[in-house]
């Protein structure tokens, strides 16, 4: 594990509409999303983006033959997205390995082209801008008055009933906050007026009006919320594919999927540099350092990609965009939380949303600081990947927390499960803190654990309140 101190890490809200880190200001008014008049708009419009190619593209053949290499070469030869419409086919009827890996089963050994999945999953990623009362000096001129300011950045489709035109959208928490507004919110420095642009529909008065739902600025991630949406209900809009970041391989192919400088969703490739490392950033309050749990991959990372997908070469979710270096002499830094943290920040966000009107995610108290004993690289010839596997021990008990008379310092663990519930075998220095997000009050958490050489079980009952700590 190593802790980035020396660079300065900046987050990536603002491709702002405004003059100062990047982008462009305007003072003037926002549109009506029902003004189709276009008026003196200061903005540029980019042009829509391309179509995505699918099953019904007219270059995609429906005749695969049968499983000879003639039909397969055949197939291939006629481009990638008909190869990605028989591993999703696969996929349906029980396979279980990645699209590379259904590659290499049927003897395709070409360069693989992934536009086809890339394509799929850009339908899942959506552009974000959030309206802010902001004055332009600070502290403000005598008499002034506060402008509209709209910031930019992106998300990920979450969940979604098309049908009712409803989805729920995850992003970065400094997305949607923004610590120089006035503070008259609804909720002090969450934007009241939060927009969604789908793909494909970045026009000025083609937004969605969405929602704050609730979110957790110390791990920089937002859920907002879209409902009985028309123009989500006519769209090509799709829930982003979940990826596992625990199997993560440097150097794999990743793309980076958002809204840079606010020009509409696009993409960007690259390689996974560092399976986690924890990086120093500035909160979205611009006051506090939090260190984050973080994927670094070189792929480019620019002003309002925040929010946006990191994916694999599958179309899976790896990670939500969050952050680059800025430090003199440091290129191609970017990072984004991994999915697996970013999943269960935001699923606890909701279930407390709707359990408890709770506008923030709550994680259950372990009490134990857990240290690497030793790290082991791990080879898989099959699939030419690389990890790193880590042996974790308890180093300290605190007092007073669930943890004590259960677990004791030098304790190393091997597993957590909730009862009847899902199970994480550990073999990273984060596994623990990342899965007590996924405990809900009445949850019987056990720990696996060897104790000299024996292995034991910790079981603990999360039945009262005090056994969580809020992060809003």
């Amino acid at each position: 594990m190593k802790k980035t101190t020396a660079a300065i890490l900046s987050v990536l809200t603002a491709g702002a509409l405004m003059f100062s880190l990047a982008g462009c200001t305007f003072f003037a008014p926002t549109p009506d999303p029902d003004d189709n008049t276009g008026g003196d708009d200061p903005i540029v419009t980019p042009e829509p983006d391309d179509p995505t190619p699918g099953p019904d593209d007219p270059n995609v053949s429906d005749d695969i033959g049968d499983n000879s290499w003639a039909d397969w070469e055949d197939v291939f030869t006629g481009g990638s997205t008909e190869a990605y419409r028989l591993y999703q086919e696969a996929k349906a009827d029980g396979f279980e390995g990645s699209f590379v890996d259904f590659l290499k089963e049927v003897g395709y050994n070409a360069t693989v082209d992934s536009s086809y999945a890339v394509g799929t999953a850009v339908q899942s990623v959506v552009a974000i801008s959030c309206v802010f009362d902001q004055y332009l000096t600070s502290p403000p001129l005598p008499d002034a008055e506060p402008e509209e300011m709209t910031y930019s950045g992106a998300g990920v489709i979450y969940s979604m009933d098309k049908e009712a035109g409803d989805a729920y959208i995850v992003t970065n928490y400094h997305v949607v906050y923004e610590a120089g507004s006035v503070g008259d919110e609804t909720i002090p420095h969450i934007s009241d007026d939060i927009r969604v642009y789908l793909y494909g529909q970045t026009y000025l008065d083609q937004y969605i009006q969405a929602e704050y739902v609730g979110g957790a600025m110390d791990y920089d991630i937002a859920v907002i919320r879209i409902e009985g949406s028309e123009r989500l209900k006519n769209s090509e809009a799709r829930v982003c594919e979940m990826g596992d970041s625990d199997q993560i391989s440097v150097g794999e192919t990743v793309y980076a999927i958002g809204n840079p400088d606010s020009q509409g969703v696009s993409v960007t490739r690259g390689v996974v540099s560092v399976g986690y490392e924890y990086i120093d950033i500035l909160a979205a309050d611009n006051e506090r350092t939090l260190n984050l749990l973080e994927i670094r991959v070189d792929a480019a990372i620019n002003h309002g990609n925040s929010g946006g997908g990191l994916f694999n070469i599958d179309g899976s979710l790896l990670g939500i965009v969050n952050a680059r270096s800025e430090a003199s002499g440091i290129r191609d830094f970017g990072y984004a939380i991994p999915v697996n943290l970013a999943v269960s920040v935001a699923q606890n966000i909701l279930d407390n949303a709707k359990s408890n009107n709770s506008k923030g995610a709550y994680r259950a108290t372990l009490g134990v600081t857990v240290q690497v004993d030793a790290r082991t690289s791990i080879y898989d010839e099959d699939t030419g990947s690389s990890y790193v596997v880590e042996k974790i021990s308890v180093q300290e008990v605190t007092e007073g927390t669930p943890a004590e008379g259960q677990l004791a310092a030098g304790d190393i663990i091997t597993g957590i499960r909730i009862e009847d519930g899902m199970e994480k075998e550990v073999t990273q220095m984060h596994t623990v803190t990342t899965f007590m997000f996924n405990v809900r009050k009445g949850d019987t958490v056990v720990i696996t654990y060897e104790r000299s050489g024996v292995e034991a079980e910790a079981r603990i009952t999360y039945d009262k309140d005090e056994m969580f700590t809020l992060f809003a």
